[in-house]
């Protein structure tokens, strides 16, 4: 019995000397495998634990994780491109309250946070060629509720923000790359050819979809003028002169009061100088000069070819009215508009250029600056003339031009008296403040030559 003891007490204790070496023995290999595995600890986590931790961080911090090591940008690649991790990236949007938040500052979290997931992606990408990274973010915002299944302004804002941030930096040939996959991907290029196949409003709500499209998603996210050239470029383009002149009309002209539809007859039948038009319609004219401003400085757009698609613009869908033309070319400042005055000087067209000064006047007085810059462009257009007769013809379509606008206005119907006496005491005003200033500039120089 005693000795039966003994051997009974031996083996046990030959058993916990194996537990003890084989518990030694599976800690030295997992301090091993931990510090021999680019994920650490995270290695012996199993899959659905490692992404509920990763749901906790901050997008931000996902991003800088990402960067740490090749491992971790292909785990957070996969969680990314998870059920779970999709349901991280698509932020839920609360209804606001007055006790939580305001209608805007829920818009500005929802920008802020495609901002972040487009910088996620930046990072997790930016070894990858163009193309394959290009694949990663259209994969993405497919899954995307608030983009996928929906075309509101608020949901290509957050598409748009994410794209500005992922792009951001790229070259120009990139992001050309870029343009085709998401133009192929909202099928845009077929929308703006069945548009462009009919008149001017006769497709509205393709209209609207492609105005809403290109503005939210590329053109409103351009934080310069470098950028806004460029995508500019890539949609305008690939078409002719006439069809980019009502394409630039289309992403910026005026909307229709109470709707998103375009107001295509808004130039041609109301003066921009007329109170009751003037907010709903002074912007869009500014944000068409800047668009104009920004084709000069591209490399592929030659002075011409932006003049052209003005005088292409000035008559979408018809002609405008002669104030408007002239509150335009104001607005895209006197470098462009010396050049569009001067092609109509060189080739000899002096009515046009009365008309147009004119005008300048009229406009000119109802905004209240002085005309001084207007004295400025007609002394360097005479420079520009060949002969002292070209000079003589335009000055004499100047005066020409502010009698035939006053002698219609006179001989106005009698329903409309009343406007019409408004516009004649403008057009009235304006000479008078134009043949001052230009009696007065001719005044020193005279002086100045006989001193």
């Amino acid at each position: 019995m005693h000795r039966n003891a003994t051997s009974t007490q031996i083996t046990t204790r030959a058993c916990r000397r194996s537990v003890r070496l084989e518990n030694k023995d599976y800690h030295s290999r997992m301090s091993w495998c931990v510090q021999s595995d680019p994920l650490g600890f995270f290695a012996l986590l199993p899959t659905e634990l490692m992404y509920h931790i990763l749901n906790t961080l901050r997008i931000e911090d996902l991003g800088f994780l990402s960067v740490t090591s090749k491992a971790f940008r292909d785990v957070i690649i996969e969680y990314t491109q998870s059920t779970s991790g999709l349901k991280r990236l698509q932020l839920r949007q609360t209804a606001p309250s007055r006790r939580t938040a305001s209608k805007r500052a829920v818009c500005n979290n929802l920008v802020n946070h495609f901002k972040n997931v487009g910088l996620l992606l930046k990072r997790t990408t930016c070894l990858f060629p163009t193309r394959e990274r290009l694949k990663t973010v259209e994969f993405i915002v497919s899954q995307l509720q608030c983009v996928h299944r929906s075309f509101t302004c608020q949901a290509l804002s957050c598409y748009g923000n994410l794209l500005s941030t992922f792009t951001r930096g790229w070259e120009e040939r990139e992001c050309l790359r870029a343009y085709i996959t998401i133009s192929e991907n909202q099928s845009m290029i077929s929308k703006i050819l069945i548009m462009l196949s009919g008149n001017p409003g006769s497709n509205p709500a393709v209209e609207i979809k492609t105005r809403r499209f290109f503005r939210h998603v590329l053109l409103d996210q351009c934080k310069t003028m470098e950028d806004l050239s460029m995508w500019l470029h890539f949609i305008l383009k690939p078409f002719p002169m006439v069809h980019q002149a009502r394409l630039l009309y289309l992403l910026y002209g005026p909307l229709c009061p109470g709707t998103d539809a375009v107001f295509w007859d808004c130039m041609r039948e109301t003066s921009v100088g007329d109170r009751q038009t003037r907010s709903s319609t002074i912007a869009p004219l500014g944000e068409i000069a800047m668009a104009l401003k920004a084709l000069v400085n591209h490399r592929e757009w030659s002075d011409d070819d932006v003049i052209s698609v003005l005088e292409e613009l000035t008559g979408c869908p018809d002609e405008w009215l002669i104030e408007n033309v002239a509150r335009l070319l104001i607005l895209c400042g006197e470098p462009m508009a010396l050049k569009v005055l001067g092609s109509k000087a060189i080739n000899g067209k002096m009515n046009e250029l009365g008309s147009i000064v004119v005008a300048f006047s009229v406009v000119l007085y109802d905004e209240g600056l002085h005309m001084s810059w207007l004295i400025k462009v007609v002394q360097q257009l005479c420079g520009m003339m060949k002969t002292a007769q070209d000079i003589k013809s335009f000055l004499a379509s100047v005066t020409a031009t502010y009698k035939d606008f006053i002698i219609a206005l006179m001989y106005s119907p009698e329903e409309e008296v009343t406007r019409m006496q408004f516009q004649l005491h403008h057009v009235a005003m304006a000479q008078a403040d134009f043949m001052q200033a230009m009696m007065q500039q001719l005044f020193n120089t005279q002086t100045a030559q006989h001193s």
